[in-house]
């Protein structure tokens, strides 16, 4: 399969467990939560931390073929007002076989 098919391809959930895989082999913890059908609309999917580094991140992940809400966007914008906009990103299945989820991840 070629590269750009399996971006393609990628589902959200895909790229979540890699995601959340590849943070816990380099040493972050995260919250996720399974089921969002009750909770307030537009909170990132992954909250993660680095507890010897102190770095935490919003992350909201997206197929390639998916689109930001409104809600979404408007809480991530409160989010990078509050604590940065190096705090918060929206991660898709291109950024994961590119290497910058990687690179963001890699404690510094």
């Amino acid at each position: 399969m070629a590269p750009e098919d399996l971006v393609r391809s990628m589902s959200e959930r895909i790229l979540q467990n890699a995601v959340m895989e590849l943070a816990t082999f380099l040493g972050w913890r995260y919250y996720h939560t399974y089921d969002a059908r009750r909770s307030n609309p537009g909170y990132p999917d992954l909250h993660l931390w680095h507890p010897k580094t102190g770095r935490f991140l919003f992350i909201e992940l997206k197929s390639s073929n998916g689109a930001v809400s409104k809600e979404q966007n408007e809480v991530l914008g409160e989010l990078a007002d509050v604590y940065g906009p190096d705090h918060v990103d929206v991660w898709w299945p291109k950024d994961y076989f590119s290497g910058k989820i990687e690179k963001t991840l890699r404690v510094r």
